[in-house]
């Protein structure tokens, strides 16, 4: 493992007087993403934002960039960053439920919206400034920087799948537990684990479909071991942080360098957007000269999700009071619906291809709003 070099003030001298600067200098701070690094989340999340935070810092912060699981396997993402060994890290929150109940609390309406860009930005705001959820992260132990959304998940299978009758039995990857409770109820067997473990799961037949996002086809090259795709709309996924910070790490820069970061921060989101849709197309259309099929999925499909989805919300309440011990369910899910409304309208005139556009509406409307001299100092 690469020496990490702690982020150290530096006392200067000024006209002959050693005077203490807020200036923060680091060589170097890991930073960890277990999706591969063609992969959107982490092309624009962790590679493309290493660069630019370089670059806007003139240096000072210089990131050792691990994707994959070579520093830390999916399901130590958080406890790696609260620990130490990345100053910086992606998390899903579905592997950490008892250390994260507000965020997989909001999950638990992944079925229940459709906007990708709408729900990057909501989950970000909301995890910003929801003391509920500000708490959540300080008890377990880093800093929100800022979230994620993936676009619809679909299904990935080694056999053509064209209703729901021809999952049943099957075994299917799932991320969350709303799409866990879908599977179940339409006798497929759902098994959860990360998504780095996809690809071997079809391969050796521990899996007969694997769901996620379509583009894994091409980044994660589904597509030499899942010939069968259906565009089923299977919810979206924004539970965790796209950027966690290790408390010492965040606190160690200057005010100034953190702000530089939180502008990376809305830079990259409004880049992730825009090519987590390309990269979807791009899969999709690629698909057939790699032997996939792809398939629309027939009414009654349509009509099984969509009544899913309203008994979801039905149950909701009951399921977050009792499955993550939050006592006031309705607060906090009507909050975060009050959120994702915000957005709706802030977006509903945005040029949508247009990366800059979007992150500009993130800043004037989130990151700016932070306070960098008290968010995440103790």
């Amino acid at each position: 493992m690469q020496k990490v070099t702690k982020v150290l003030g530096l006392a200067v001298a000024m006209c002959g007087a050693s005077l203490l600067t807020q200036s923060a200098f680091a060589e170097s701070f890991n930073a960890n993403i277990f999706f591969p690094d063609q992969h959107p989340l982490a092309k624009h999340g962790y590679v493309e934002w290493a660069d630019a935070v370089k670059a806007a810092t003139d240096g000072r912060l210089d990131a050792n960039l691990y994707t994959g699981t070579v520093l830390l396997p999916a399901r130590s993402g958080l406890s790696g960053v609260r620990d130490g060994l990345a100053q910086v890290g992606y998390a899903a929150g579905t592997y950490t439920p008892a250390e994260l109940p507000i965020s997989n609390a909001i999950q638990e309406l992944g079925f229940n919206y459709d906007d990708p860009l709408v729900m990057v930005s909501a989950a970000s705001d909301f995890n910003m400034n929801y003391p509920a959820a500000l708490a959540q992260w300080k008890s377990a132990g880093v800093i929100y920087g800022g979230g994620y959304s993936t676009p619809p998940y679909n299904l990935m299978c080694n056999a053509p799948i064209k209703s729901i009758e021809d999952l049943k039995g099957k075994r299917v990857r799932t991320s969350g537990a709303a799409l866990s409770r879908w599977a179940e109820t339409i006798g497929a067997v759902p098994v959860n684990v990360p998504s780095s473990e996809m690809y071997q799961g079809v391969e050796k037949g521990t899996l007969d479909c694997a769901v996620n996002v379509a583009s894994d086809l091409k980044s994660r090259s589904l597509w030499d071991v899942a010939k069968h795709t259906t565009m089923a709309p299977l919810g979206m996924y924004w539970s965790g942080p796209m950027w966690a910070f290790n408390p010492d790490f965040w606190e160690g820069l200057s005010e100034d360098d953190r702000r530089l970061v939180l502008n990376a921060n809305a830079e990259a989101l409004g880049k992730l957007y825009v090519g987590y849709a390309g990269a979807v197309t791009t899969a999709l259309e690629e698909a057939a000269e790699h032997g996939v099929t792809v398939y629309q999925p027939d009414e009654a499909f349509l009509g099984n999700i969509a009544a899913f989805a309203e008994e979801n919300v039905s149950n909701v309440y009951t399921t977050v009071r009792e499955k993550y011990g939050i006592g006031n369910p309705e607060e906090v899910l009507g909050a975060f619906d009050d959120t994702v409304k915000k957005w709706e309208a802030l977006y509903a005139d945005v040029d949508r291809s247009d990366a800059s556009a979007i992150a500009a509406i993130l800043r004037a409307n989130l990151f700016d709003n932070i306070d960098v001299a008290t968010y995440g100092v103790n």
